[in-house]
């Protein structure tokens, strides 16, 4: 081997070690970029991880709280339907008191509600076949009995009333109806008919 010879061989054994160490060199680069990218996308992998979990359990939250919302208002309409029946019971009751009762509670009504004792008294056409007049006689002595002008007549109007009775006093009426009576008590006693329904 002559001297060229060997000059071109030691450069080419030297031009290989330092590809071979460049080839090394730019392996351990692209590991560590490799190396840098992984931890980058493992940490950006938690990030959004944490960022759907933190908006799952928003989301949870909110959902939670809107069902919360809801069975509360549907426990209030249930709530106030069974207070309404209780309401519409006890309406039915009162029209439905044995016939005595009922004219004593027309007359009471008649005789609470009269300003001048010379009312007409207003029924439904049964009701003022029915107990009309027992109703101005017994209304008329309650009121005789408070010292009271006594002059309460059975008018022959009558009315599309549910029960009780109307006084009727030239233009002024007074409505003691049982459906006005009761929807009349309802704000004072609503709280006590949810206490007895519900406590």
């Amino acid at each position: 081997m002559n001297g060229i010879e060997k000059i071109s061989a030691r450069i080419l054994a030297d031009a290989e070690t330092e590809a071979a160490a460049i080839r090394a060199q730019a392996g351990e680069k692209a590991a560590q970029i490799r190396a840098d990218y992984d931890r980058k996308i493992e940490s950006e992998q938690q990030r959004l991880t944490a960022e759907a979990q933190a908006e799952a359990d928003k989301q949870l939250e909110r959902d939670q709280g809107a069902a919360r919302m809801a069975a509360r208002r549907q426990l209030l309409e249930t709530k106030q339907a069974l207070v309404d029946a209780a309401f519409h019971q006890a309406e039915q009751q009162l029209l439905s008191l044995p016939e005595e009762e009922y004219t004593k509670l027309c007359a009471q009504l008649a005789a609470r509600a009269s300003a001048s004792g010379s009312e007409e008294l207003i029924f439904c056409a049964e009701d003022r076949e029915r107990v009309g007049q027992a109703v101005a006689e017994q209304a008329n002595a309650l009121l005789q009995k408070a010292g009271k002008t006594a002059g309460l007549t059975l008018s022959a109007e009558t009315r599309p009333l549910r029960g009780g009775v109307v006084l009727k006093d030239g233009l002024i009426e007074t409505n003691c109806s049982i459906g006005t009576m009761v929807s009349g008590l309802r704000p004072a006693l609503s709280g006590k008919v949810a206490a007895c329904l519900f406590g």
